[in-house]
């Protein structure tokens, strides 16, 4: 039952606090104009425990997975009149105030969650703000057939200028299955390449390229291999029976590939450097020493000001992959494997809450950023599709009738219902491979 602690619980959290800040932002809004709130709920289900104030029924329910709102008079009726208080009773531009506030809280969330972390300071891979130069290229990948060597810096990718790996694993990220054409420079000339991207598991890019990072320790698994050779969390892995460790790739061959065969260690740890012999066990069909392998990190942290223009760059980076990610599912370069639905959003959020508090605030902020970016879409029964409406009943200076809006709301339910079914089937598959 561990598992209810590792990853359901964390997930709860994430989940439930991003649904009630999103629903908090309507209620306010709606308290604020006068509007009726009938319902505030934290959670859903059958009402566990409340009390009712000023109109509203404030309840705690069973199933603590966030919370909703209900509004008097949000529904509307064919030819009934509305009443004092209804949602309906109030113009337009106050409605539209209403269901666009939870995704505006949602928003603020990301920010000053963002902006906090920024502050406190942020762990993040080192490499990833170098220039993208080439440490070594899987012998299997198309990149060795693209003519890629070691020490190739990538000036472009795909007509797309990169300074950074980050830069440009995001740009490989998105585009599977796909050849885009590469500028290198070696030895001072550039040389244009055709580089295609094979496909990973959850159909998102892989490189076959790797940066030149070294790889550090990082959680160790109790009574395993490196475990017992007393590895310690940081420790750098230095080479392997003589061959130099500069890449992840490098280092997880070589222990894949040995299961049973002692290999030589040579580690630093701060100014000492000392050998260790460890052999590693079978675990299926590969060996593994116990360790989690991964590059080094720094840690970013900024003033005050700084940090607040930081948490706006990253979102405002995150929110255009958002669009650049739908925009590649429309035209078929990616597919609904490229997304995480509830089952993986557990298992990040188990696996961040293990990290620490601050990736733990990371996960919370990105998908805080995702709902409201995603209840904007002009889709029934989203917040988007209420001011699609809106906008629409401005335009044309009168009310849609209320069964037209009935009828596109219940189609707009049974794509979204259909989409999330068939994201939590992919999310199943991916979780039992």
């Amino acid at each position: 039952m561990s598992w209810i602690w590792e990853y359901v619980l964390p997930g709860s959290v994430v989940l439930g606090t991003v649904v009630l800040f999103h629903e908090f932002g309507h209620y306010l809004v709606a308290k604020w104009l006068g509007v009726t709130v009938e319902v505030f709920s934290v959670g859903f289900g059958p009402r566990l425990w409340g009390i009712r104030r000023g109109g509203t029924d404030y309840r705690l329910s069973w199933v603590p997975l966030g919370g909703y709102v209900k509004l008097k008079g949000e529904t509307p009726e064919e030819g009934a009149a509305p009443e004092p208080g209804d949602l309906l009773s109030r113009p337009r531009w106050q409605r539209f105030l209403v269901f666009v506030m939870g995704a505006v809280f949602n928003l603020a969330t990301a920010l000053v969650l963002t902006a906090l972390i920024f502050m406190t300071g942020v762990r993040e891979h080192a490499y990833l703000y170098d220039p993208p130069v080439v440490g070594e290229v899987d012998q299997e990948s198309p990149a060795r057939e693209a003519g890629i060597l070691p020490g190739d810096r990538i000036i472009s990718f795909d007509g797309r200028p990169v300074a950074t790996w980050k830069e440009l694993q995001t740009l490989i990220l998105l585009s599977p299955r796909q050849t885009k054409e590469v500028v290198l420079e070696r030895g001072g000339q550039r040389i244009a390449a055709r580089l295609t991207i094979q496909s990973g598991e959850s159909d998102v890019g892989r490189p076959g390229i790797f940066p030149a990072t070294g790889v550090v320790v990082g959680d160790i698994q109790p009574g395993r291999p490196a475990d017992r050779a007393g590895l310690r969390r940081g420790d750098q892995i230095a080479s392997i029976n003589g061959v130099p460790i500069t890449t992840l790739n490098r280092l997880l061959e070589m222990i894949r590939g040995a299961p049973g065969r002692e290999l030589r260690f040579v580690i630093q740890r701060g100014a000492e450097t000392f050998e260790r012999a460890i052999t590693p066990v079978l675990d299926g069909e590969r060996g593994v020493i116990g360790f989690v392998p991964t590059p080094p990190t720094i840690v970013r942290s900024y003033p005050f000001l700084e940090s607040i223009r930081q948490s706006v760059v990253t979102n405002i980076e995150q929110t255009g992959l958002v669009f650049v990610t739908f925009k590649k599912l429309l035209t078929r370069e990616l597919t609904l494997r490229a997304f995480s639905g509830p089952i993986e959003l557990y298992r990040f959020s188990g696996e961040a809450a293990q990290e620490g508090l601050v990736p733990f605030l990371q996960l919370i902020a990105f998908v805080s950023l995702q709902l409201g970016i995603i209840n904007l879409f002009p889709v029934p029964p989203l917040d988007g599709g209420h001011l699609f409406f809106l906008v629409i009943e401005g335009a044309i200076r009168r009310e849609i009738p209320a069964r037209l809006k009935e009828r596109v709301a219940q189609t707009g339910l049974i794509l979204l219902l259909l989409f999330m079914g068939t994201i939590i089937y992919i999310d199943f598959t991916k979780s039992i491979r």
